[in-house]
């Protein structure tokens, strides 16, 4: 595949509890034999991604000790694999990863050194089968500058804790907007993003620049009407571990399901 994955897997939730106090939330295991992050690297591993980063910061222990054991998710040895990266202390870095947009910024070597024309960016969180492969079709298809996915939601959800989308006629995002108090949108961000590479170099060195560090709000909400950003809508089964609540949910759904 023409791209490389990088999933963020560093954020602490405080609506996970006492859940997340002694592991990363996508270590959280997940139908008893799984672990959060399995399913956006199985899903990368099963798109022929060869080359995927894990950027990781709270609690990793428990998640590190899981990532290295690589060879459950086969990505290619002699010109790829998979990475695990979290802050390094540096002449130009002494802290913590401040966001999402700073934690992708202060791993831009690896995305300067990768030579795959696209990046797939995913959360650790999400429960979830995709082949990015058709996500990166639909990409190339748009000539978007990026595509985000996104799921419509049923009515009666509180979307409150998601980012929230509108799109138009031809799938165009026309607003975003993160986590808000009132919404008439129905469509959510999933938290993954398709985007090419040297573009996605420019913007963030860019947010940093400007010592903006958040990449939903200071890059796709702040380009929404700038860049050329598409929803592709996924049609099938997703969940995120974002709350003790939605943990508990997610794992009900496996008894469900066939």
């Amino acid at each position: 595949m023409r791209a490389i994955g990088i999933i963020l897997a560093g954020g602490n939730n405080k609506r996970m509890k006492a859940l997340s106090n002694k592991r990363a939330i996508a270590a959280m295991p997940v139908a008893g034999s799984f672990r959060a992050i399995d399913f956006s690297l199985s899903n990368m591993s099963n798109s022929h991604i060869q080359k995927v980063a894990v950027l990781t910061q709270y609690n990793s222990r428990s998640l590190n000790q899981h990532l290295s054991s690589s060879k459950w998710w086969d990505f290619g040895r002699k010109q790829g694999g998979l990475y695990v990266y979290t802050p390094t202390i540096t002449a130009e870095h002494s802290d913590w990863f401040r966001g999402t947009a700073d934690a992708l910024y202060q791993n831009l070597v690896f995305l300067k050194q990768s030579h795959e024309p696209y990046v797939i960016v995913a959360a650790g969180d999400g429960v979830y089968k995709l082949d990015y492969n058709k996500v990166l079709e639909y990409h190339i298809e748009k000539k978007a500058d990026i595509t985000i996915v996104c799921k419509t939601m049923d009515p009666d959800e509180d979307i409150s804790r998601f980012g929230c989308i509108k799109l138009n006629e031809d799938s165009r995002v026309v607003d975003f907007e993160e986590k808000p108090i009132r919404t008439d949108a129905n469509t959510i961000s999933c938290g993954i993003y398709i985007i090419r590479r040297r573009q996605l170099i420019e913007l963030l060195e860019k947010a940093h620049e400007e010592d903006r560090v958040d990449f939903v709000n200071d890059i796709l909400v702040r380009y929404k009407n700038v860049k050329r950003i598409y929803g592709y809508k996924l049609n099938t089964y997703w969940s995120n571990i974002a709350s003790a609540e939605s943990y508990y949910k997610t794992n009900m759904d496996f008894l469900k399901r066939d």
